[in-house]
């Protein structure tokens, strides 16, 4: 009989189990064109952030990568973060070899250095027709 109330308080403790004190999701717009194509530009989930894909522009690879990474630094201000904190960027582009000679500017967005896990991949298209890449992020806000 004593191995009952261990087990229910054990159950009742374990990490599998909702809490009432965990925060709901929140989604945060980019632009209303999310909706018409049924998507959220950031999701909060307590202290993580999900950037989807940020598609992005210029006449040559150098100027979309400013481009770009100009527009995630907004994104991470928006909540109080910065580059340091994000822990997995995903970056897909119509073209790899200008990709790899923007590296520099890249990198300049890393403040000392401290990059994240990354994963590039090249593709054909974007759903932006226009766009030479698009970078989503995984962000740790504490």
């Amino acid at each position: 009989m004593r191995v009952l109330p261990l087990l229910i308080l054990g159950l009742l403790s374990s990490p599998m189990v909702a809490t009432a004190n965990e925060a709901p999701l929140e989604r945060h717009q980019l632009g209303s064109w999310e909706a018409d194509i049924g998507y959220t530009g950031v999701v909060r989930d307590g202290d993580t952030l999900h950037i989807s894909g940020v598609p992005c522009r210029g006449a040559d690879m150098h100027l979309a990568v400013r481009d770009c990474y100009g527009k995630l630094t907004k994104i991470l201000q928006e909540f109080d973060a910065d580059s340091s904190q994000v822990v997995k960027e995903t970056v897909f582009t119509t073209d790899m070899d200008g990709l790899i000679k923007a590296i520099p500017d890249r990198k300049a967005f890393f403040a000392d250095g401290k990059y994240p896990a990354a994963s590039w991949v090249q593709i054909s298209r974007l759903f932006d027709a226009e766009a030479k890449l698009e970078v989503e992020w995984t962000v740790r806000l504490k």
